[in-house]
């Protein structure tokens, strides 16, 4: 049984990544091989000796930092045949499979283990129905749809200094803070164009052109363009589209994504801080919102977090739905 855990263990370590489903699995398996002598009935482990065995400091209970349906049984079931490949590798008789036992009621926790399940055998004249149930899945995947789930308010880590704005995860606006916002930009704006102007006028005197000149006709130029896109452009996107994604300057590092989301309803105007996941549905992995650019401009899309570029889904805002909009056969 040793033997079989370890495989797990090693297949955990030969692909190293921070995702949560990731850090279940890792610390199943450690804790699974401290336990390898005993029998199956004593090798199951809680939910805190998971988050325990994971070495992480969190506020959520632990069978909501487990999260074991929704996350990591995807992130196992679509990785399950790497483990099956590496124990045939190795010549074992038998993989690692995860059992589970998911407690319904208060007072009975849930149970999970790591058990030894015969390797399948897969016939040579399975290759064809393989194929074809691989053509009918690629017709039928733009039809796959999932639910994003939506942080709950405050759960948002932001930098020390964005605390005190996002407090209790969100900000109210007054019509006269709309105002205020407004005039701001315009200010912000006008004064760059009054110096780009005044700047252009100096140049427009004969003089040897030099260094100087050169840097205040570049600058006429790349001042106003950035401007534009880190104050002005945000704000403007922001009121338009209602949900953008959030400047890093405000977001933790150890916060992997985050948006701004505007609610409007009459003269009442609140940007939350929030943040939109998903189990990704190709590989399990979790799946962020990030801009669509180049390929879906002016889209807010899903991108899975182990392939940015090739697992890319639609985002819903209104019914936090989400389809396939770039994938491998699923």
């Amino acid at each position: 049984m040793r033997e079989v855990i370890q495989c797990h263990m090693d297949w955990v370590d030969s692909i190293p990544s921070d995702e949560k489903p990731h850090q279940v699995l890792r610390a199943l398996a450690k804790e699974s091989l401290t336990k390898a002598h005993m029998e199956e009935s004593q090798r199951r482990i809680t939910n805190k000796d998971i988050v325990a065995a994971a070495e992480v400091i969190t506020n959520e209970p632990a069978n909501k930092w487990v999260n074991w349906n929704k996350a990591v049984l995807p992130y196992w079931n679509s990785r399950k045949k790497e483990v099956i490949a590496l124990a045939k590798k190795r010549n074992l008789d038998c993989y690692p499979e995860l059992d589970f036992y998911i407690s319904k009621g208060r007072g009975h926790e849930s149970l999970y283990w790591i058990k030894a399940e015969p390797i399948p055998e897969i016939a040579d004249n399975d290759d064809k129905q393989n194929s074809v149930a691989e053509q009918d899945k690629t017709q039928n995947q733009t039809r796959i749809s999932f639910q994003y789930e939506l942080a709950e308010n405050g759960e948002v880590k932001t930098t020390w200094w964005a605390k005190w704005l996002f407090h209790d995860g969100h900000v109210r606006l007054s019509s006269w803070h709309t105002w205020l916002i407004a005039g701001w930009l315009i200010t912000i704006g006008g004064s760059v164009v009054a110096l780009s102007l005044l700047a252009w006028l100096g140049l427009t005197l004969p003089r040897p052109v030099t260094t100087r000149e050169l840097t205040a006709f570049i600058g006429i130029f790349a001042f106003p363009c950035g401007v534009w896109i880190f104050f002005i452009r945000p704000w403007l996107r922001l009121f338009e589209d209602r949900l953008v994604v959030a400047p890093e300057l405000i977001t933790a590092i150890e916060q992997k994504s985050a948006q701004l989301e505007l609610f409007r309803n009459g003269d009442l105007r609140i940007i939350r801080l929030v943040s939109y996941t998903a189990p990704c549905p190709v590989c399990g992995a979790t799946v962020h919102l990030d801009n669509g650019e180049p390929d879906f401009p002016r889209r807010l899309v899903g991108r899975c977090a182990d392939s940015p570029r090739e697992h890319i889904f639609s985002f819903d805002r209104v019914t936090k739905k989400g389809s396939v909009l770039r994938s491998p056969i699923l």
